[in-house]
């Protein structure tokens, strides 16, 4: 075999030529996702023993897709914190269970519910009250992962998206 021949394909590969990797562009568009806390409404069910007590939260995360491409998230999910007061306070961890489809050059929403004991919440518990009494200048964060679907390769980007409450 001719040594020549095997230049160019070699050549191709190092350059990174898109024909060859066609999930690139969907990779990109993938990275170029922006994530926002749309609406966070903690709930407070106070019950004796205090043991019982439940703190919820109704979450929409809202996703924007700029680019021309449709994708597919299979998961997403990560950390819900409070930062006040230059303090930051891990409340716990979110996992949005159901896919979303993300238009292109579209917006999609994810609601979710979720409910913790008081015991799950103790070491937040004070923070917490504090948002419920006066939920100025808190600010609610998720900082996780989105799992998406690019033509059966599964990629990963961060995912951080925050709301700020006055």
């Amino acid at each position: 075999m001719n040594p020549r021949w095997l230049a160019l394909p070699s050549l191709l590969l190092l350059v990174g030529c898109p024909a060859l990797d066609p999930a690139q562009a969907y990779r990109d568009a993938a990275r170029r996702l922006a994530f926002s806390l749309d609406r966070v409404e903690p709930t407070l069910r106070v019950a004796f023993p205090l043991e019982r007590s439940r703190v919820g939260f109704r979450l929409t995360l809202g996703v924007d897709n700029p680019s021309d491409l449709h994708l597919k998230a299979r998961s997403l999910g990560g950390e819900l914190l409070l930062e006040q007061g230059g303090q930051v306070q891990r409340v716990g961890n979110v996992a949005f269970t159901q896919g979303l489809d993300l238009p292109a050059r579209g917006r999609a929403s994810l609601p979710v519910e979720l409910s913790f004991t008081y015991e799950e919440l103790k070491g937040a518990w004070g923070p917490l009250q504090k948002v419920l009494r006066s939920p100025h200048g808190a600010v609610w964060r998720l900082e996780g992962q989105a799992g998406l679907d690019v033509l059966g390769i599964p990629v990963t980007v961060p995912l951080r998206a925050r709301k700020t409450l006055d």
